[in-house]
């Protein structure tokens, strides 16, 4: 059965579902969930054509269009093919981390997700299932011009803080061997990192300042080959330590940061919908997680934001950029995006809503109908 056809039918199915007990709905969509995903990585999408957008050059690197995927779509590096022919201006895989991981189970759900299609929210406690950087650090493909590949990294929540870091370092290295590897993003964002705990001889790396700093010193300061990376932070940042977590990205040598990622900010979610908003309560109630979706659209532009005005005035004096994720689902908030100097935008939840409306053309509906109305 084709993913879309999948896709479509959930939606279709989603109300029916959702008027079950909320364990049994959840487990039903996280089920369809994965097989969706099965699916959607083993199709092979025709070509599409989108009309010359802007291509942007950063860091050397060609891309095609200022969106992408966010990392969690492709964990084990599944899709390159699929969305490069949908139109995609890059691609990363994971996040992955050193060890393997199965992932999360809860009140016998493998992997819970819920997507609340009339709120445009998404909740997911996946907890990080990955095959490891041993052997995910080797992936290869075939790229096309205007795609390039980055790649999603973290510290394991398996370990102590500083073996964790002795091991993402080493994560670091594989995948800078690897040549088909263009930009890296150690991810700093996720739920699952509440999980690590203290280092009882050495707990000096349990601050993101260090980690940051240590970061440099192993390994950005050490780089043979000009391969960028960029930090990945919440949307439940608080919007005043930007300055100080810049300037601590430009004496390191950070090449970019990434703003707006999952929230566990429960309560700003407001959903209107009693049957939605029972589900809601359920998920975080008995697992907690992630909330993915509109709800972080407005946080995640004005993170972004301070952080692009805080580069100008305070000019590292090489070249650096900023990366919104979060809530991003529309050529709206593309324009809003390059109208605050945001450089290139991820997308996941607003990918699958614009993949069930459009099918593999999600990304020309958006380019393409911005092309007719801004010709030039």
């Amino acid at each position: 059965m084709l993913p879309l056809a999948i896709a479509r039918l959930s939606l279709w199915l989603s109300p029916i579902i959702k008027l079950l007990p909320e364990k049994l709905a959840i487990k039903i969509y996280s089920s369809a969930r994965t097989y969706f995903m099965q699916q959607l990585y083993k199709y092979k999408a025709p070509p599409v054509t989108i009309n010359k957008y802007n291509i942007k050059i950063l860091w050397g690197l060609a891309f095609r269009l200022p969106l992408m995927n966010s990392a969690g779509m492709f964990k084990n590096g599944e899709g390159y093919d699929l969305v490069a022919n949908q139109g995609a201006g890059a691609y990363i895989g994971g996040t992955s981390t050193y060890n393997p991981r199965e992932g999360n189970t809860r009140l016998g759900i493998h992997h819970p997700f819920i997507s609340l299609a009339k709120s445009h929210i998404s909740l997911n406690y996946l907890g990080l299932p990955n095959l490891g950087d041993i052997q995910l650090s080797k992936f290869t493909v075939n790229k096309q011009d205007g795609c390039p590949v980055g790649w999603s990294l973290m510290r394991s929540p398996d370990y102590t803080s500083g073996i964790a870091m002795e091991k993402l370092i080493e994560s670091l290295w594989l995948y800078h061997d690897n040549p088909t590897i263009d930009f890296l993003e150690i991810n700093e964002s996720c739920p699952n990192l509440t999980s690590l705990k203290s280092d009882s001889i050495d707990n000096s790396l349990d601050t993101l300042e260090n980690r940051l700093l240590y970061i440099g010193q192993n390994f950005l300061s050490k780089r043979k080959r000009h391969l960028p990376v960029i930090l990945k932070l919440s949307n439940d940042l608080e919007q005043s330590l930007i300055p100080k977590i810049l300037d601590v990205l430009f004496l390191t040598k950070f090449d970019g940061i990434n703003l707006g990622n999952t929230s566990t900010n429960y309560a700003k979610v407001k959903l209107a919908n009693l049957t939605q908003r029972k589900l809601f309560n359920y998920f975080v109630q008995n697992f907690g997680g992630g909330i993915g979706g509109n709800c972080l659209k407005k946080t995640s532009l004005n993170l972004c934001s301070i952080a692009v005005n805080y580069a100008k005035s305070n000019n590292p004096g090489y070249e650096f950029h900023v990366i919104r994720s979060g809530g991003v689902s529309s050529i709206e908030d593309i324009i809003e995006s390059e109208n605050a100097g945001i450089s290139l935008n991820q997308w996941y939840t607003g990918y699958f809503e614009n993949y069930i409306k459009h099918g593999d053309a999600l990304y020309a509906s958006i380019f393409n109908f911005y092309k007719e109305k801004n010709p030039y």
